[in-house]
């Protein structure tokens, strides 16, 4: 029988701690391949078109809103087109956004006026858009695009399931003229 030799021990430790290595390597890929991956939808366009046209959508928003006067009332709570929330972390929301609990779980209501502010009169024809969605994941999105237009205003209903922070994302168009939204909330449960 032959001796082992002390190099046979350092020769099975390597090849342990590469087997080991290597082993990880692959769970690691595995794992990131499984991994659903969901699109950032923020102004309802990609994330890179966003990063590209950010500075023209401020700029594009700051005009509407020099413009026109909106009110947008989310289950009556009175807001305007504002995007201030892109700004802000989760974490940061409860202390620097005023924008938290607009939504409940159960039915809510949307409703939007549009008027211009030289001639005073109600825009009857504008293109809306809402998309109230979940930050990271999508497959509980609600896209609005079918607003009725009665007593002066836009107005829009739907259903959230489930507690937690949500994303309410708009796009309005009034002729040339584009405005967006952009609201982090949490819901609230209805007594």
């Amino acid at each position: 029988m032959k001796k082992i030799e002390k190099y046979h021990f350092w020769l099975a430790f390597f090849f342990f701690i590469f087997g080991m290595t290597f082993a990880m390597i692959i769970w690691t890929i595995k794992s990131a391949v499984n991994t659903p991956v969901y699109e950032d939808r923020s102004f309802m366009t990609s994330y890179q078109d966003v990063d590209y046209n950010y500075n023209e959508m401020v700029n594009s928003n700051s005009a509407f809103n020099s413009k026109y006067i909106t009110e947008l009332s989310i289950n009556g709570k009175i807001r305007s087109l504002e995007i201030s929330d892109i700004l802000y972390g989760q974490r940061s929301l409860k202390k620097m956004s005023k924008n938290q609990k607009l939504l409940t779980v159960g039915d809510n209501h949307i409703s939007l006026s549009i008027m211009d502010r030289n001639s005073k009169k109600v825009v009857k024809d504008a293109n809306i858009t809402f998309q109230i969605t979940r930050p990271i994941v999508d497959r509980e999105d609600i896209l609005l695009n079918n607003f009725t237009f009665s007593d002066g205003k836009f107005g829009n209903s739907f259903k959230i399931e489930k507690r937690g922070n949500w994303n309410i994302i708009a796009k309005v168009i009034v002729g040339k003229d584009s405005g967006y939204l952009y609201i982090k909330t949490k819901t609230e449960e209805k007594e």
